[in-house]
């Protein structure tokens, strides 16, 4: 057993160490090096602490590299401390270990807009466990690259600005965590901007979790999650403004879930396979939500609060849910396109200048919508299917069931049901059905109504009822067995 301990101000500090080796560094002052190679199962630790600032500052005022290999259940710590409240340089952090059962810890200490806060860990091997800690500091850097199983990266940052998570798996059951306060959160953030927080894991069962939060002066966060394998799970938490949030998913059983509040948000999420989950909330204003489902079963859940929001939801399968509540606000908008069977879409907005528009193709599908407000627009479309149901309800003014591409609420197959609802002025109702033991049913309850259901088909039954004033009905069957219902008060 060998054990060197250093204290000195300038330093370069090297150490070669053999099995059951323990290697302690500790150094105060300016412009400090070590470098520890260890080859077995061994432990390391470094301790900087900058105390002043030179005339002529390099990139890196501490520089500290642990290099283990050989052996398994090694251990590095790295700690870096600068005093004072500002220009004193950057602290670059580097661990890299072979081997299984094997700990990594790095904590930075920058007050201040000390910059260039770097700390990076390798590792090859499984059931290892990476720690880095950076407290304050300006265009901090978070870098964790593992390759093997049953490994766990965490990255956290307290009091950090402009910086740029990075965490990169490569294995099976990998744990990835990120937890940054501050601000600019990876780096100038938005979508015009290459640096983000970003979590990348290959392999099944794995799981990725990122919470930012901030703010500040042109403040924006950007986060990005990448999964391929199956069985993942990712959850994003983000609380600022101008966050930009991706998901991209590809496998089976998948699962993303987003957070976030604050203002001009941005969450797209891309699931290719089966079984997937996708659910966003959005706390805030000018919010935007894209989801892409390709695959069985897939249920996208979207929340969105207060104005201008809008949300974009595209299933391509079958079993798929689609369940979009947009209230406490106005000019919000969604559109859903589903292309399967045996769906489920239900639309809620609750506001003024509301929009919706939902396609559904394939069987057993179902569209509920209910809009409160005025200027509302709500259109679906249904075909070749069966068993289709459309419910929906307006009340507010000058809202209308219309369509561009389908003639307003159109249902396409056999034993569809459609009712419609609207309660308010100048409303406009619109429903075509091509199939056989269809039911329609029309009800407006307010001023300058104008109804209309067309059916072709056989057994099917329309009814349109109208209370209020210069209302207008029409009704057109074309088929064996149809009857319709007229009623004006």
């Amino acid at each position: 057993m060998k054990k060197i301990i250093l204290s000195v101000a300038l330093i370069f500090a090297t150490s070669m160490l053999f099995a059951q080796s323990t290697a302690t560094t500790t150094q105060t002052g300016n412009l400090q090096f070590a470098d520890v190679n260890q080859t077995g199962s061994n432990t390391a630790t470094v301790t900087q602490t900058q105390t002043g600032t030179p005339s002529n500052s390099p990139s890196y005022m501490n520089d500290a590299k642990v290099n283990q290999s050989g052996g398994n259940g090694n251990i590095a710590i790295i700690s870096q401390d600068e005093l004072g409240g500002g220009g004193k340089g950057g602290n670059d952090a580097k661990i890299d270990q072979i081997g299984s059962g094997n700990t990594s810890s790095q904590t930075t200490y920058a007050p201040g807009y000390n910059s260039g806060q770097d700390v990076i860990a390798l590792q090859v091997g499984s059931e290892n466990t990476v720690t880095q800690n950076i407290q304050g500091g300006y265009t901090d850097y978070f870098y964790v690259a593992q390759n093997g199983n049953n490994n766990t990266a965490t990255q956290n940052g307290t009091g950090v600005t402009h910086n740029t998570a990075r965490i990169f798996q490569d294995g099976e059951n990998n744990t990835a965590t990120q937890t940054l306060a501050g601000s600019n959160n990876g780096y100038y953030g938005g979508i015009y901007s290459g640096e983000k927080i970003r979590i990348q894991q290959t392999g099944d069962d794995n799981i990725a979790t990122q919470t930012f939060t901030g703010s500040g002066f042109s403040h924006g966060n950007s986060a990005d999650i990448n999964q391929l394998g199956n069985n993942n799970t990712a959850t994003q938490v983000g609380n600022g403004r101008n966050i930009y949030a991706n998901f991209n998913q590809t496998g089976n059983d998948n699962n993303a879930s987003s957070e976030q509040t604050g203002n001009a948000q941005q969450v797209f999420v891309n699931q290719t396979g089966n079984d997937n989950v996708a659910s966003s909330k959005q706390t805030g204003s000018l919010q935007q939500i894209y989801v892409d489902q390709v695959g069985n079963k897939n249920q996208a859940t979207v929340w969105q609060d207060h104005d201008g929001n809008f949300a974009d939801v595209n299933q391509n399968g079958y079993s798929d849910k689609t369940f979009i509540n947009q209230k406490y606000g106005s000019n919000n908008s969604a559109t859903i396109t589903q292309n399967g069977s045996a769906g489920a879409n239900t639309t809620f907005y609750p506001g003024v200048n509301n929009y919706a528009k939902v396609f559904q193709s394939g069987a057993n599908n179902v569209t509920n919508g209910n809009q409160t407000g005025y200027n509302n627009y709500l259109g679906t479309s249904q075909s070749q299917g069966s068993n289709n149901n459309i419910e929906a309800t307006q009340i507010g003014n000058d809202s209308n069931f219309d369509s561009s591409y389908a003639f307003g609420t159109t249902a396409f197959g056999y034993n569809n049901y459609a009712d419609l609802g609207q309660v308010g002025n100048e409303n406009g109702l619109t429903l075509y059905q091509n199939g056989t033991d269809n039911y329609a049913a029309g009800a407006q309850s307010g001023d300058f109504n104008i109804g209309s259901i067309s059916q072709n088909g056989n057994s099917n039954f329309g009814t349109l009822s109208s209370v209020g004033n210069s209302h207008g009905g029409t009704i057109i069957q074309n088929g064996n067995m149809n009857q319709s219902t007229i009623n004006q008060n």
